[in-house]
């Protein structure tokens, strides 16, 4: 109750502290009312606390800072890979360590915010991911590239989702209809904008990594300042016992969009790993670029174009048609970008990331918008754990797969093979995205909002937070 009545009214809140601790000083008298003052004092009155639309515009910025500096080894990998002189298969393993400890983190603490805080959560995460940044700064072979890589995953499986909850949680009222379409374009847009930062640092500083994980890093010591006097939104329920007892799911309120939306995001986020996954690789060998600046303008393209996407025509088209003309998208650009692998041609992959990236957005920002309002707060991290273990097993393990299968065909063969899974997977998204418009209606789905909403109301007005 306090914590959503600070969100709502600070002056308000502070009023009532006021009024408790007097309301106790007239009723008692002598040492023992200033005892007791003393006491209800220190009880009532907590820590000062940032406001919550600096926590919101702070942990907004975090979020994005977490995903930018995902995105950056897409284009240094390469860089190291030249210096070093290390195998394709090396490569691959730093790709998949980081897959994999972010999933691994998603499935054992992914939720884990629901039952302790958000807060804390988020601080030790920013606190790896400031190691992961050091480990990077000082790393003079691939071995503890890698290892840096697994820290960075699991520092970024556990801030994803918290931070997912969390933005939408303490945007302030105005804000909260774009709360989760900042959630959305932050990772995609954060990945695009390090490797986009990323390229030009390796076309123009003596030192790409210094200054890119420098960066990351002054930024990450921010955050967690910044973040550790944010007010909390959830409040700890449960003993530290359960705290460390793994739990992954989806609402109930939430299964049946859940299912229907699995498919899509499946294929959307293979696309995306066709890209950042292989596309640095490709874009070198393949397409013959060199340039820094040009390949990580290559490579973002599609994350950027999903964020503007996200952005810009959502508020545009009809909700009825915004999904399936995502999955249209895709479709479309994905061939494009087998094309230009086989031709050789850059433009070509440029129009067909471009295409496919505004699809992404539209599908993965449509998504999020269906399923988070279907759930309560105190379920909500644990919802986005569910989306991004889904879509990192789609993003990652396909993209692992084509890398081994490059070492017995080719990587643009691979590639191709890649890119026509990804097509028939989204496919089926689209089918079953067209079936879902003509059954579900706008009245079932605000009957979950609405339940869902007077949990939250409920869960305030008890004090559960």
């Amino acid at each position: 109750m306090a914590i959503n009545l600070l969100r709502q009214d600070p002056r308000t809140y502070w009023h009532s502290c006021h009024w408790r601790v007097s309301s106790d000083h007239s009723t008692l008298s002598g040492p023992a009312s200033r005892a007791v003052l003393r006491r209800v004092g220190r009880s009532s009155m907590p820590r000062p606390t940032v406001p919550p639309v600096v926590a919101f515009a702070s942990s907004a910025i975090a979020f994005m800072t977490v995903m930018a500096a995902a995105g950056a080894p897409s284009a240094l990998l390469v860089v190291y890979q030249q210096h070093w002189h290390f195998s394709d298969s090396e490569l691959t393993v730093a790709f998949a360590m980081y897959a994999l400890a972010l999933l691994l983190a998603l499935l054992g603490i992914g939720s884990l915010s629901d039952r302790i805080g958000r807060r804390p959560v988020l601080v030790a995460a920013l606190a790896l991911q400031a190691v992961a940044m050091v480990v990077f700064l000082i790393a003079p072979n691939i071995g503890v590239i890698i290892v840096a890589r697994a820290l960075q995953g699991f520092a970024t499986g556990a801030a994803t989702s918290a931070f997912s909850a969390y933005i939408a949680e303490v945007a302030p009222a105005p804000r909260k209809k774009i709360a989760a379409l900042i959630v959305s374009i932050a990772s995609v847009a954060g990945l695009g904008i390090g490797v986009v930062l990323t390229g030009v640092a390796i076309q123009f500083a003596a030192a790409p990594a210094a200054v890119v994980f420098g960066a990351a890093l002054a930024i990450f010591g921010i955050a967690i300042v910044v973040t550790a006097a944010s007010p909390e939104t959830v409040g700890g329920r449960q003993g530290i016992g359960d705290t460390l007892v793994p739990r992954i799911g989806v609402p109930s309120a939430a299964r049946a969009e859940f299912a229907r939306t699995a498919p899509g995001m499946i294929g959307i986020w293979m696309s995306a790993g066709l890209v950042l996954g292989l596309g640095a690789s490709i874009v070198h060998q393949a397409l013959h670029i060199t340039s820094g600046a040009a390949l990580g303008l290559v490579v973002a393209a599609q994350p950027l174009a999903a964020a503007v996407s996200a952005l810009v025509l959502g508020p545009l088209m009809p909700p009825r048609w915004f999904m399936p003309a995502g999955y249209v998208a895709v479709l479309a650009g994905v061939p494009l970008e087998a094309c230009s692998f086989a031709a050789g041609l850059a433009s070509l992959i440029i129009c067909g990331a471009i295409v496919t990236g505004l699809g992404f957005g539209t599908v993965f920002s449509s998504t999020l918008g269906v399923l988070v309002p279907l759930t309560r707060s105190q379920e909500r991290a644990k919802l986005f754990s569910a989306v991004y273990v889904v879509a990192y097993l789609a993003y990652g393990i396909p993209t692992i797969a084509a890398g081994f299968l490059s070492d017995a065909i080719g990587l643009v063969p691979a590639a191709i093979v890649y890119a026509a899974v990804t097509v028939a997977i989204t496919a089926v998204g689209l089918i079953v995205s067209l079936t879902r418009t003509g059954s579900t209606s706008g009245d079932a789905l605000s009957v979950h909002t609405q339940e869902a909403r007077a949990h939250d109301v409920r869960a305030s007005t008890s004090g559960t937070g």
